[in-house]
């Protein structure tokens, strides 16, 4: 009963900040996303979904659940590939992962529903601002539950030959990089991704045309259907 009770307060602790930002979303998004350097990646939950119950966080305690996550800003990159990624240490790290030895994107978080609906929930990424074509060379790392792995990149702008690189589909188009869904997502679930971003080394569209660029990208989750249960 002890837990039960600790269960029921913070559930009520977390409605209650949804409500209170629900009341202000729309001015809080405008000055935290344009007033801002946010860094070069973004996760949110679309508002609606967060007043129905979908937070995100970067511990698995939901510590400190949120409707957004920034990932560490990234500077001076350099070319590396798929190989040289320290993939088992960026899943085993809540936030941000930062490898000793290469700089690109890493970044492990979770989403829970604590509504009473069970959702579909729609991932979308996408490109939110580019510089100098470096989305030409990127390849995007999304992990679910640190088992399904899949990549995406840009089509290569002349034939490309590549070696020991995990297959990967092509973005959407120039903005969207890829869309997938959280089906069936159930009151109190808990899903965990890992996201990895870098410049691929190996793809031909690597070149000193794309130095000095900058990429900024989101992941949103939005519910696209729902049931109570």
């Amino acid at each position: 009963m002890i837990w039960l009770n600790k269960f029921l307060t913070r559930k009520l602790i977390l409605r209650a900040g949804i409500i209170i930002f629900g009341i202000a979303s729309a001015i809080i998004a405008i000055i935290t996303y344009y007033g801002q350097n946010a860094g070069n990646f973004v996760m949110e939950i679309d508002p609606d979904a967060y007043r129905r119950g979908i937070v995100l966080s970067s511990d698995e305690e939901f510590l400190s659940p949120s409707p957004r996550l920034l990932s560490d800003a990234i500077t001076n990159v350099r070319d590396i590939t798929y190989d040289w990624l320290k993939v088992d240490e960026a899943i085993a790290t809540d936030g941000n992962y930062v490898d000793p030895d290469y700089k690109y994107i890493a970044y492990t978080l979770y989403i829970q529903n604590i509504g009473d609906e069970t959702c579909d929930v729609n991932l979308n990424t996408s490109i939110v601002s580019i510089q100098n074509g470096l989305d030409a060379a990127i390849r995007f790392l999304i992990i679910e539950d640190g088992i399904l792995e899949k990549m995406y990149m840009k089509p290569d702008t002349v034939e490309a030959e590549y070696h020991d690189l995990p297959e990967a589909e092509h973005f959407i188009s120039d903005t969207t990089i890829m869309n997938s869904e959280i089906s069936n997502f159930k009151p109190y679930q808990i899903k965990k991704f890992t996201v990895i971003t870098w410049l691929e080394g190996q793809d031909p569209d690597c070149t000193d045309a794309i130095l000095g660029g900058r990429i900024k990208i989101r992941l949103l989750f939005s519910i696209t259907s729902a049931e109570i249960g």
